[in-house]
Order: structure tokens, then sequence, then C-alpha cells
């Protein structure tokens, strides 16, 4: 691949240079002080690559800005970052710079229900209906197709079934929606109404794609497990994740809204101003960015500092890298972090076991193309598997729409975040930043 010559011939530069003691010196690497440190368990030059591989896309204009941070035991063991918070802006971006997580809310959702699944307050197969009763009796327009006729669906939506997108429901044509159905949820602006009760009316309204259980649909079910977890709790979602997560955590700029004061450090989200939605593509365009007004459907630029009428669970959340690797640690340690336990390990465990193991990995390939012809799906989050057949995992994540993404690797339990804000996302690069991350690991 012409990227990875171009950055293997930098890589060699870099090492004659001293790359590490000049970076260091800039402080873009996190200091290794203590002996023992989770740190000195990776090779730093390996991790360096990193830096060398998210260069060469912004040094060719391809992303805004990049921030990385990857942790292990609590520790953050690297982190580097590039660019500012806006074009030929002054504000640098970093590991507290405000991004939009957008589907990246959903792991965090998803963590929030089998929190109430622990506690014995839902059960992961309960239908949807013992919380919302208008989901009862729902129709199935089979792949979407409204011309057809419609069908009763032949069991109830459960809490599993929206837990990995196996609800029957869909998202607008914009984000992988199913025919018919989904150009509905566009034409209803469904998404964008100005209540949650709203929202559910309208949805439960809607023909389902496919019957509960059958087929891998990517879909609004966490926007709705969101509303499950306000009907039980009685709290707002953003106040519910706020005391059982963020705060514990110390996950100071993890919200559904960006505060007034704290607008200097998002940002902005970046489009290709001449294509609406542009094939992925690593190299070979010639890109400009204009500031995107929406993030496919979500809030735009000026509305971040004004509070939301619902709390959007598949895709409200801000945040920034050093709060979400925090997250993703603890959820990588077994649902503990720093002696802080959000989770038990048995139930943390639930986000990497493939909960759906009647659908073969074909139900993947068809919502996410050959990028996830080796992915299993677990509690809100991708398995993404060895390539070889093995049947062995070969790390957990997931992403959001304007290119964020994180994992988590089963073997270590590092954690890891990559952000950047471009939308519709361009780069496929969990894979090569974390096999990075894997080779960087001393054995």
């Amino acid at each position: 691949m012409k990227i990875n010559a171009v950055c293997n011939e930098l890589v060699l530069q870099l090492q004659k240079l001293a790359v590490i003691t000049s970076f260091c010196l800039c402080g873009l690497l996190t200091s290794i002080q203590a002996q023992g440190s989770a740190a000195d368990d990776y090779d730093q030059n390996k991790l360096n690559e990193i830096k060398v591989l998210l260069d060469n896309l912004y040094e060719n204009g391809h992303i805004p800005n990049y921030v990385v941070v990857i942790s292990k035991n609590g520790e953050n063991i690297y982190s580097v970052s590039r660019g500012a918070t806006e074009l030929g802006g002054s504000i640098m971006a970093g590991k507290d710079t405000i991004y939009a997580l957008a589907s990246m809310s959903k792991p965090i959702v998803a963590s929030g229900i089998l929190r109430l699944i622990e506690e014995g307050k839902i059960g992961l197969d309960d239908p949807l209906s013992n919380y919302y009763p208008q989901f009862e009796n729902m129709v199935v327009a089979p792949n979407g197709d409204l011309d057809m006729p419609f069908e009763e669906a032949k069991s109830p939506i459960t809490i599993r079934n929206l837990l990995t997108h196996t609800s029957g429901f869909t998202y607008p044509p914009a984000v992988l929606g199913l025919g018919d159905v989904a150009k509905q949820y566009e034409e209803l602006s469904l998404l964008g109404v100005s209540s949650l009760n709203e929202f559910l009316e309208i949805l439960s309204q809607i023909p389902l794609v496919a019957h509960p259980g059958e087929s891998f649909n990517y879909s609004v079910s966490m926007d709705v497990l969101g509303a499950v977890i306000e009907q039980v709790t009685g709290e707002r979602l953003s106040a519910y994740l706020n005391r059982i997560f963020f705060k514990p955590l110390g996950m100071t700029d993890t919200a559904f809204r960006v505060d007034p004061g704290k607008r200097n450090r998002f940002a902005r989200i970046y489009a290709p101003a001449s294509l609406k939605n542009p094939a992925p593509s690593f190299e070979g365009d010639d890109i400009t960015w204009q500031i995107a007004e929406t993030l496919y459907f979500g809030a735009t630029y000026n509305q971040l500092g004004h509070p939301r009428l619902w709390d959007r669970g598949g895709g409200g959340l801000y945040s920034t890298a050093n709060d979400f690797v925090k997250y993703a640690q603890a959820i990588a340690n077994g649902g503990e972090l720093n002696g802080v336990r959000i989770l038990k390990e048995e139930t943390a465990n639930l986000h990497f076991q493939n909960l759906m193991p009647d659908l073969g990995l074909e139900a993947f390939t068809t919502a996410f193309g050959e990028a996830a012809s080796y992915m299993k799906y677990g509690g809100g989050y991708g398995i993404k598997m060895e390539e070889d057949g093995s049947g062995i995992a070969d790390y957990y994540f997931w992403g959001g729409a304007a290119n964020t993404f994180f994992w988590i690797d089963g073997e270590d339990h590092s954690a890891g975040a990559f952000f950047t804000h471009i939308a519709p996302p361009r780069y496929n690069l969990s894979d090569q930043i974390e096999q990075l991350v894997d080779e960087a690991r001393k054995r």
C-alpha cells in the first residue's frame, strides 16, 4: 500500500533524527517517569509510527487535526496530537479538545443498559413493550419495502435486539438506512423532532425493516435504549450517565451539550466542499474543506451551547480523547478504573461477547462492507476477529460519523482513542493504528 511505503520511509528518517528526544522536548509524548510504568511495556519507537501515519494525512490536507491517547492500567502510555481546532486558528488540538462522539455515544449508553441489567432493574430479553407499550404490535416491511404486504412481527423487540441492532429499526438513508422505511425516517425528520416522546410515537408507527432478531440493521436502537433508561430510572439520560459513569471516572468534559465556557475547546467539524458524500480514500483527493453545518442530522455548531430537548443516546454526546479513554480503560479493566468500579466484571464482559451468535459475519458486511468482513457484535461493541479463522477476537471497538474511533485490546487490556473531525467518515484507520500498538507491545 502506498501509504505504508511512505510511512516506512518517514520512520527511517525520524529515527535518524532522534525523533523520540524531539517529541519529548515538544511535549507530544507522555513522559515516562516511574520504573515499572505501563509505558515500559511498549516500544516507543514503534508507537511513534502512529504519528508518522497521521502526520502524512495531516500534511497532505486530508484531516484538519488529530488526537491519539492510549492507556493501560489507568496510565496514559502514549499521546500525540497535531493541528488546530479550526483551520487557520491558533488553538491547538490536544487530549482535552472536545469532539462530537456521534455513534461513539452508543457504547456508553450500552454500558448504561448493562448497569441496569446488573442491578436487576431490567432483563436482557425483556420486551421493549414492557417499558413502552406502543411497540407491542409492530409490523414489518421486509427490507424496508413499503410496496410489499406488511407482516406481523414474529417476535417482540427485546433489550437484546436493541443492544445488537437486530430490532428491525433502521436509520435515515445517509446512515445506512434500508429501503423506503429509511426514507420515511428522513421525511418525518425522526431524529430532529423536539421531544423524546415525539420520537417514540413516530417510530412506533413506522414498519420495521426486518423481524426482530433475524438480521443486523444499524439503527436508532441506542436512541430507544436511552429512552428505556429514562423510563426505568426516572432520570434524564444525561443525568443518569453523569451519575454512574462520568462523575465517578472524572470525565468532566463529556456531556450532551458543550457548555459556552468550553466552546473554545471544541474542534470545528469539516466536510469536503466539492462532494456531499465522497467515497473513503487515503490519497488522490484534492480536498477543499468547509465547515459542516450538521453532522448528518445532528446539531449545528451554533447549537452546541444550547440544551437539546432530549438526549440522543445513539449519537448526541461530546467528549475529549482524554475523557473517553478513561471510560474505555474502565471497561478494558473489567469495569474498574483506579479503584472506581462502574460495572461488575461479568457485566463489563458482555461488551465482548457475541450476543447474536445465530447471525454470521455476512450480517455485518451487508451493512458496513468489506471493512467488517471479520466482525462480530457484542453489547454495543464491534468485535474484530483475527483474520486467520482462529475464532479469536483481535480487539473491540466502535467509531463515530466524524471520524472518531476507540479500541480495546482484549489481550493486554489497553485502550485507545483517535479523534479528528470530518464528516462523513473517510478513513478506516482503526486496523492500522491498533496493529501498530499491538506490534509495539513487548512480549
